[in-house]
């Protein structure tokens, strides 16, 4: 068994004392969301709440074309570049992504009378998802930033700060109207995030405001097959609840997106928020030996899943039971939702990975999803089309699994071919 070198032990602690300061900070967060959901499950009918979810979900789908995955882009080039060459890059970056803002807020206006032909989505609903995608969509852009300057408790507070803005806003508006409307509790969200921008933002250091048209060719053209790939993960994880709204009652929509809504929004926000912001930037910064990381999952895999869906189904158990008796606790629906929520963290996990492996990592990612896509979304809609609520937490687990071996697969065939055959993987060797 090989020791640790000085290095990698202290690579090792720093990420340890990074994760724990952050999931601290988020930990903080996380409560203060999870009041807040509950606050808008207690107060909103199930059928504004299929819609309010529905909300957040277009947001996510609107964020991706926005930030053009050019946050996974910069975790790789930044770190690489001059003072210099890093403040014309980042003003690149954010006039490029303006121009974006921009034209989703024309585009998206114009397309109202169109957009707003889906089931359960008013004109109110579809300017707020905009509005909540710019907003996540700057938030991103400035938690990277931070990531790579390893700011964590920047960062950290950041994401506070704007959580318990957003709480006294709910609390606020439940005094003040005391009528609940989907619309004022969004309305907290999105200035939630406009906090969040503003405190990680503050002092930051200086940015030239150049735009280098062979910059902004380098950094959009990587990371086009990044927002690709994101763009068909979240398609993917939020077709069934669009196609629970478009083919079944308000009710079951409502109910539908109680259980898988929310759930996968706190555990997107715990990888991606608190994990994956500590291990990306570690893995890049510091050099760890990728090849005996991925080996060491293989050999603990079914524990992690077995932690992973554990904690998924008491979560969601939780919350079912904060949100009170018009939600009913159906046990085979938090098995299958538990079971798929951890495929897709082994999934998230390679994933991720793939963003060290830059342009080639992009283009991996796009083809491994890409491939199998509308496969996939055939499975959603057939399973929820004969099925119901049934069939869309079936997809979801079959799904993602099947999403989870195909990375899983990539990464035994690339061990396979690039390692010797006696070297083997211990724990001690991260």
């Amino acid at each position: 068994m090989r020791s640790m070198g000085r290095g990698e032990s202290t690579t090792l602690i720093l990420f340890v004392k990074n994760f724990l300061l952050l999931f601290a900070f988020r930990g903080i967060s996380l409560l203060t969301n999870l009041v807040v959901t509950i606050l808008a499950g207690r107060t909103l009918t199930v059928e504004l709440m299929g819609e309010y979810n529905l909300v957040f979900s277009l947001s996510n789908i609107l964020v991706i074309p926005l930030i053009m995955g050019v946050n996974n882009t910069l975790l790789k080039i930044l770190p690489e570049s001059s003072a210099d060459d890093k403040k014309e890059i980042l003003g690149t970056v954010i006039i490029g992504n303006f121009s974006l803002c921009l034209g989703l807020s024309v585009i998206g206006y114009m397309a109202t009378p169109i957009i707003c032909r889906f089931p359960n989505l008013t004109p109110n609903s579809w300017f707020l998802a905009i509005a909540l995608a710019i907003a996540t969509n700057s938030c991103i852009l400035a938690d990277t930033i931070l990531k790579v300057d390893e700011k964590f408790f920047r960062l950290g507070i950041a994401k506070t700060v704007g959580s318990i803005f957003m709480l006294a806003g709910y609390i606020f508006s439940i005094i003040l109207f005391h009528k609940i409307s989907i619309y004022v509790y969004i309305t907290c969200n999105v200035l939630g995030q406009v906090v969040v921008l503003l405190v990680s933002i503050y002092k930051l250091g200086a940015v030239k405001f150049v735009f280098r048209k062979d910059v902004a060719k380098d950094i959009f053209r990587i990371g086009a097959f990044y927002m690709l790939s994101w763009f068909l993960t979240t398609g993917l994880n939020t077709a069934d609840i669009c196609i629970i709204s478009a083919l079944r009652p308000e009710y079951e929509s409502g109910i539908f997106s109680s259980y898988q809504a929310n759930i996968r929004i706190y555990f997107s926000v715990f990888y991606n928020d608190i994990f994956a912001a500590v291990m990306l930037p570690t893995l890049i910064n510091h050099g760890v030996n990728i090849k005996r990381l991925v080996g060491n999952v293989f050999k603990f895999m079914p524990l992690i899943l077995l932690v992973l869906g554990g904690g998924t189904a008491t979560l969601l158990v939780a919350l079912l039971m904060a949100y009170g008796e018009q939600y009913p606790i159906i046990w085979g629906y938090i098995l299958l939702e538990a079971a798929g929520i951890a495929f897709q963290g082994i999934y998230y996990f390679f994933n991720s990975l793939l963003v060290i492996e830059g342009e080639t990592g992009a283009r991996t990612s796009f083809g491994i999803l890409g491939k199998p896509f509308i496969f996939l979304l055939l499975i959603s809609y057939v399973c929820t089309r004969l099925f119901g609520l049934t069939g869309g937490f079936v997809s979801f687990t079959i799904n993602q699994a099947i999403l989870a071996v195909l990375l899983v697969l990539r990464y035994r065939r690339t061990l396979r071919i690039s390692e010797p055959e006696e070297e083997r993987y211990s724990f001690n060797e991260i």
